[in-house]
């Protein structure tokens, strides 16, 4: 995996494949590369590292009208220019692009040397391009049919062919992958940004399909060789969220972008009067929703530690049982689906391989699954049966923070619907609707702790790990404030129940390790205050942030961080913000690569 993009039409390729790169590099990469078609030659360029460096090689002045380009996130092999895509056959007729992962690829490729293959790469994505090379027999389309079905596993390919040259071919099962339709020109992508600005129409290839492109139009046909008729979509992207303006990264700029977003998440939906939200799009009538009788979240990363806040909610507010699942192990877990049990999956990307295939298995032992997604289009939004689509705006540092709070916010949105229509009384629920309008201001407020985080990060830049500390709604925010710093700073973090302190956690206290708590006012806050004191006795350093004004909180802190107060369901979207801030200024002070983490993607395509 990572990014692929592809052209055909009269613009000169290299620079609209250079365009594509560019608008994929959010995604995550370590190396990337291009494959163009000159005059019955394909010449290929690639490079490990940024892509200034494939840049450099890449001659300035060519006329090639067509060609593929890819950023690599290493899976099999090494990260080398060796196995840096596009790969290329033995005769350099064919290259080739690969997202997601050949399971089989040892046998074919111990069958493809028996037959006199070399191989350049280490990688599994080259055995396709020489399958397609022995399938060729004067008709590529069908080469590559029969190459792909000789495929375990997952893939988004676009391909190239020295001796067809108004052709290219792009097909997918499991990984995305997108055609972008323009006048006389036709351009691929694995996500729209691969063409922001190009094209404002897109197709969206579902699994088992295969899209042939010429310059002036495009056949799409199924795994049976039938050709499906495909809507053409209008694609709208801010392009605005591309530019870091006065920002010095993605992740400082999306952080301080969070009150708007959270006002594009509650757009329109709350209902003052009635202490409720409508969330068009759910598919669900009211007779549906009295039938739930479990709800089961399903996500990973951020995602995850959003949906363990979500379930919180939805058990406070609508006494439904509520469990959390980590999508990896869902799919292997032989869940048990009924028709009493309601699934939500949640992704910023809608397209995170491991969610895909858990949503896929519940759905074939035949449950309802929603989605709470960011991306309009993705895999995810088209295979639920229905969902809330979030509106945090794209989202370009690998590490997630307004899409994380805007699927905190649409959860606790839907926690209300599900409350009102059972125990939440009307003023509660109206109670609840004020706090929601509410918070972009509380939000903006609680952005001011950001200098005074900045200190605080770069006091403790030397840690030798960070211990996140928290009980109840918060304990998720802990979850996730650990993995913030684990991601950009590369520093160990781990985020615990402050309850289960003395079963173990109490062991790696000491002065070079320090603990920062979340604190807010409600039934945890006398214990949170006992935990703080047991790591205080211990020489341990707190740094504590809270919605609390209790005295008490100043005089045992270390370090000492003041949020807005907010309802004790809705304080994790102001009691991460700090999080976010740490995280970001002590990976600053480290110099480490923030928006783009080494060894981290922003959208997991595959197992």
């Amino acid at each position: 995996m990572c990014g692929i993009v592809g052209y055909i039409g009269p613009r000169q390729a290299v620079s609209v494949l250079m365009q594509g790169l560019k608008q994929l590099e959010y995604r995550g990469y370590d190396s990337s590369g291009i494959s163009v078609l000159n005059a019955s030659s394909i010449k290929t360029f690639k490079k490990i590292g940024k892509l200034v460096n494939l840049e450099s090689i890449v001659p300035e002045k060519n006329r090639a009208k067509v060609g593929i380009g890819h950023t690599r996130w290493a899976t099999h092999g090494k990260v080398t220019d060796e196995n840096a895509h596009p790969h290329v056959s033995n005769c350099g007729k064919i290259s080739l692009v690969h997202n997601g992962i050949i399971d089989n690829y040892v046998s074919l490729k111990d069958e493809l040397i028996k037959k006199g293959y070399t191989f350049d790469s280490d990688t599994d994505s080259e055995v396709l391009v020489h399958l397609i090379h022995y399938y060729l027999n004067g008709d590529p389309v069908s080469a590559v049919q029969k190459a792909l079905e000789r495929l375990d596993g997952t893939y988004g390919v676009g391909v190239l062919f020295a001796d067809y040259p108004d052709l290219l071919i792009g097909a997918r099962n499991g990984s995305p992958l997108i055609v972008g339709v323009g006048e006389g020109e036709m351009f691929l992508g694995s996500d729209a940004s691969a063409f922001i600005g190009l094209s404002k129409q897109a197709i969206y290839l579902d699994d088992g399909e295969m899209v042939v492109l010429t310059s002036k139009n495009y056949k799409t046909i199924n795994r049976h060789n039938k050709i499906v008729d495909k809507k053409v979509e209008q694609v709208e992207i801010d392009t605005t969220e591309n530019l870091k303006g006065d920002y010095p990264h993605f992740f400082l700029k999306e952080i301080h972008e969070q009150p708007d977003s959270i006002r594009r998440a509650i757009g329109g939906r709350l209902l003052p009067d009635f202490g409720t939200a409508k969330l068009g799009g759910l598919n669900l009538d009211k007779r549906d929703f009295f039938d739930i009788k479990r709800i089961h979240i399903i996500a990973m990363g951020s995602a995850l530690y959003a949906g363990q806040i979500g379930a919180s909610v939805i058990e406070t507010l609508a006494r439904i049982p509520t469990q959390v699942f980590d999508a990896s192990e869902l799919r292997y877990s032989n869940p048990i689906v009924d028709k009493e049990t309601l699934f939500i999956a949640v992704s910023q990307s809608g397209e995170t391989a491991d969610t895909i295939l858990a949503v896929k298995e519940i759905q074939n032992k035949g449950g309802r699954v929603l989605g709470v997604i960011n991306s309009v289009g993705s895999t995810l939004a088209r295979l639920t049966h229905g969902g809330m689509y979030i509106h945090a705006g794209q989202e370009v540092s690998v590490a997630s923070t307004k899409a994380f709070t805007n699927q905190v916010m649409l959860l606790n949105m839907f926690a209300l619907v599900l409350g009102r229509m059972r125990d939440v009384p009307l003023s509660r629920g109206k109670d609840l609707v004020k706090e929601i309008m509410a918070m972009p201001e509380k939000v903006e407020e609680a952005l001011k702790c950001g200098e005074i985080v900045k200190e605080i990060a770069y006091k403790y830049k030397d840690a030798n790990s960070i211990l996140f500390l928290a009980r109840g709604t918060n304990y998720p925010v802990a979850l996730e404030g650990a993995l913030k710093v684990k991601e950009v700073s590369y520093l160990h973090a781990e985020g615990f129940s402050a309850g289960g302190l003395k079963h173990g956690p109490l062991a790696l206290i000491c002065p070079e390790t320090p603990s920062i708590f979340v604190i807010t006012e409600g039934e945890y806050f006398e214990k949170m205050i006992g935990n703080i004191i047991e790591v205080k006795a211990r020489d341990g350093k707190a740094i504590i942030v809270t919605t609390s004004s209790d005295e008490r909180l100043k005089e045992l802190a270390d370090d000492y961080i003041k949020v807005p107060e907010v309802d004790e369901l809705l304080s994790p979207l102001v009691t991460i913000i700090p999080m976010q801030f740490f995280s970001y200024y002590i990976s600053l002070a480290l110099g480490r690569d923030i928006d783009q983490p080494r060894n981290l993607a922003k959208s997991v395509t595959v197992e």
